[in-house]
């Protein structure tokens, strides 16, 4: 372009923290361009630290063993209240709740305003919920406890750039560390605990944003489910497998 000073200069693009400039033929900064901040990179790679809470209300079903003696009904125990009841038999659920942090590490690439990555983590949790065992209403047995001790991914993310603000979704491979207890100290086979790695998967979406070009936030919600956990539960009262969902909702807030 011709400034008013008679001066040619021409806009070229500066890896700089300028970024858009004007320079004159003689390579000196002309007059007359206005300055233009360049649109926020995405790429490259990055780490940092998430907490948040989850919490879930998970399925417990029996299967009784039909040689059993004292319980002529077989199938799924539940309780409206936090009380399971083997009798009659219905759906049961544990609710857990609790929360968890940890750290992760990722790499992103951009394409236009498309962002495609790929992110892992590994947390600390302390997700954990009870509830009592009753033969009937009357008749207490013990208790069920269920806690999710550890948490890691390796997950897609598929993302929309605006600049410096992100939204995305992701999911992909989930682990976890899962502990089951059955509590009967009156009865027979006294208490059951079984402690497990499971695998399963998570899937959520969420919120970015790059306050600095080495500082980012972000919001992010997630489902995971890590499967099934079964025991067995045997006494001269009651013998048969106990399963238990293991899957929770969590929302997380991280720094990169």
């Amino acid at each position: 372009m011709i400034t008013p000073g008679g001066i040619l200069t021409i806009a070229v693009r500066q890896q700089d923290n300028i970024g858009w400039r004007c320079v004159g033929a003689d390579g000196e900064r002309g007059t007359g361009c206005d300055l233009v901040e360049p649109l926020y990179d995405w790429t490259g790679p990055y780490i940092g630290l998430q907490g948040g809470y989850g919490s879930g209300q998970n399925d417990v079903k029996f299967d009784r063993d039909a040689l059993g003696p004292v319980i002529l009904a077989t199938g799924i125990f539940n309780t409206s209240s936090d009380d399971v009841i083997i009798e009659p038999s219905e759906d049961s659920k544990i609710g857990m709740d609790g929360w968890l942090g940890g750290a992760h590490a990722g790499y992103n690439w951009q394409v236009d305003s498309f962002v495609l990555g790929v992110e892992g983590d590994l947390e600390f949790a302390d997700l954990s919920g009870d509830t009592n065992i009753m033969f009937t209403v009357f008749t207490p047995l013990g208790k069920i406890e269920q806690d999710i001790d550890w948490l890691g991914s390796l997950r897609l993310r598929l993302g929309y750039a605006m600049d410096r603000a992100l939204i995305y979704v992701t999911g992909g491979a989930a682990v976890g560390g899962v502990d089951m207890k059955i509590k009967q100290p009156d009865f027979a086979g006294g208490n059951l605990d079984d402690t497990e790695t499971r695998w399963g998967w998570t899937l959520g979406g969420g919120f970015e944003y790059a306050f600095t070009d080495e500082l980012s936030a972000n919001i992010e919600y997630r489902y995971t489910d890590l499967g099934d956990t079964e025991m067995f539960l045997g006494n001269v009262e009651l013998t048969g497998d106990t399963k238990f969902d293991n899957a929770f909702s969590a929302v997380r807030v991280g720094l990169s």
